[in-house]
């Protein structure tokens, strides 16, 4: 699947009375690795030098989601096949760089961009994923069937968990 070319319609009513603006509002289309650099270094590395873009981010079957409301972007994430550190289990790939505007959270973007990451490697033969999140989202992981792999990562911006999932049919957080 190259970049633009899957684009989710979602229905115009808002089915969560608690959500302050409706997911039809969101544009969720695939990108080139290029244009999620921006967003990535903003909302998650606000302070670390360096380039924003990691290894596989350039793997040919790596897919790069992107949220736009108002053809801005505002959400990210990226997948990519790497096994887990100190594993070697074929088709397991990495999600990374998830992350959502803070005036945009809450309203399910996040939820669409992960689904749409993990479609994306199921439908590339992908078996399971991880991903490294910080210990106050580890949560929102946990709806899609990621457990803690593992004792906390000591990072400076606070501890880390190794999540890991199973992949398989994905219930999704929304309906058409």
């Amino acid at each position: 699947m190259e970049a633009g070319d899957w684009r989710l319609l979602l229905p115009v009513s808002c089915p969560q009375a608690t959500r302050t603006s409706c997911l039809s509002n969101y544009d969720i289309r695939i990108v080139a690795a290029v244009d999620v650099l921006e967003l990535r270094a903003a909302l998650l590395l606000r302070h670390r030098t360096g380039s924003p873009s990691v290894a596989g981010d350039e793997h040919p079957t790596a897919c790069h989601v992107a949220a736009h409301r108002d053809e801005m972007p505002v959400g990210i994430g990226s997948i990519h096949p790497e096994p887990m550190p100190d594993e070697r289990r074929s088709g397991t790939w990495r999600l990374h760089g998830v992350a959502v505007d803070h005036g945009h959270r809450g309203m399910g973007v996040g939820a669409l961009i992960v689904e749409r990451c993990l479609e994306h490697a199921a439908g590339h033969d992908g078996r399971s994923a991880w991903c490294v999140a910080p210990a106050g989202v580890f949560g929102f992981f946990e709806r899609y069937g990621f457990r803690r792999s593992g004792d906390p990562i000591d990072d400076r911006d606070g501890p880390q968990y190794m999540l890991f999932a199973e992949l398989g049919p994905l219930r999704r957080s929304w309906s058409i």
